[in-house]
């Protein structure tokens, strides 16, 4: 993710620190004019959040499914995922690991405060204030963490989960949908909630989340369904430019204002050497119009074969920050997948659909 800084890779897993979780600390150190007490639980607080996407990640990669990376966020982790698991049973279970990795540290935290003799109960009452114990309060933290991250709506743990116990009784398209319609209801709730009763912005804040992540939520469910058993060769670009290396930027930029294309593969004695994104062209025509391409072209680049499966093209695509993944067979380049020519393929794909 983009300005992130990097603290670190553990357990295989790169580990990234937004800017804006920074002010958002310093917004908290400035609001608070507390000592740094303060300012070590919410390190305390956001630690259980790595802890958290580090429940979903390793229990992914027991299906054999990576995670680019894990980026701490003012709202919170994310842990980007591969892909998602085919089954609802595995779809289930990364899921409710986060929640569960919470679990456990609740459950330490309160058996520290039964041994120390710190009072739950009592102090509770102060978390949300934070009057309370540190442990108190951080045990406290993720209990919360808990009811929200398993609240039956997208883009948060229990949405996932419910759409993987709709997944075993229906497909996997219906699930999201339902799943999707009882998310946006709880979106609803929550800005009802937040203007009537409460007048509280940040819950407004939430149910935007929450409506706009249903809504992404189930495009992805819909692509998913779409590509099913679709090939790279059923929607790769077969009719397409290429340049050699030594073409110039400016050249390029001709052929974009005069075609279609704005990503190119990069040829040189009949191989693909490299590929050239729009942005590469207008990075290449700020150094000079003469500027030749093999000096700010994408290399190496991978690719795929005809035969493969598209949906797991496209993530790897994706992973790579890539705009397009050359098709290749025998050291021949046969097409090109690129996530603009799939999208056209599912709209004539659905156009097809039989009606009724």
């Amino acid at each position: 993710m983009k300005w992130s800084l990097r603290l670190g890779r553990f357990l295989g897993i790169d580990v990234f620190l937004h800017f804006t979780f920074l002010i958002f600390l310093a917004v908290i150190w400035y609001a608070t004019r507390e000592s740094l007490i303060t300012l070590a639980f919410f390190i305390a607080a956001f630690t259980c959040v790595v802890l958290h996407e580090y429940g979903h990640a390793l229990t992914a990669r027991r299906y054999g499914i990576a995670t680019h990376d894990i980026t701490l966020l003012p709202i919170g982790g994310v842990a980007r995922l591969e892909r998602m698991p085919s089954h609802p049973k595995q779809e289930l279970l990364v899921a409710i690991a986060g929640p569960a990795v919470n679990l456990v540290i609740a459950a330490v935290l309160f058996a520290v405060c039964w041994i120390a003799g710190i009072p739950v109960r009592g102090n509770m009452d102060l978390v949300l204030s934070g009057r309370a114990d540190f442990v108190v309060t951080l045990l406290g933290w993720n209990v919360m963490m808990i009811l929200f991250n398993m609240l039956p709506a997208f883009p948060m743990d229990g949405g996932r989960v419910l759409r993987a116990l709709l997944a075993m009784r229906m497909n996997y398209a219906k699930a999201t949908r339902w799943a999707m319609v009882v998310g946006r209801g709880m979106a609803l709730l929550f800005a009802w909630y937040a203007i009537f009763v409460v007048n509280h912005p940040m819950l407004i804040v939430i149910a935007f989340f929450v409506w706009i992540g249903a809504g992404q939520e189930a495009a992805a469910a819909e692509q998913k369904v779409m590509l099913d058993g679709v090939r790279v060769r059923d929607a790769m670009i077969v009719d397409f430019r290429r340049v050699g290396p030594d073409e110039t930027a400016g050249t390029l930029a001709q052929i974009m204002l005069q075609g279609w294309q704005t990503d190119f593969p990069v040829i040189y004695d009949g191989k693909v050497v490299g590929i050239v994104a729009w942005q590469d062209v207008i990075a290449g025509l700020n150094v000079g119009h003469t500027v030749a391409v093999n000096s700010f072209m994408r290399h190496p680049v991978p690719s795929c074969l005809p035969n493969e499966n598209l949906e797991e093209v496209l993530d790897r695509m994706k992973g790579a920050g890539l705009p397009l993944l050359p098709v290749e067979e025998d050291g021949r380049l046969l097409g090109l997948v690129t996530p603009e020519n799939t999208l056209e393929f599912m709209k004539i794909r659905r156009a097809l659909e039989p009606k009724g």
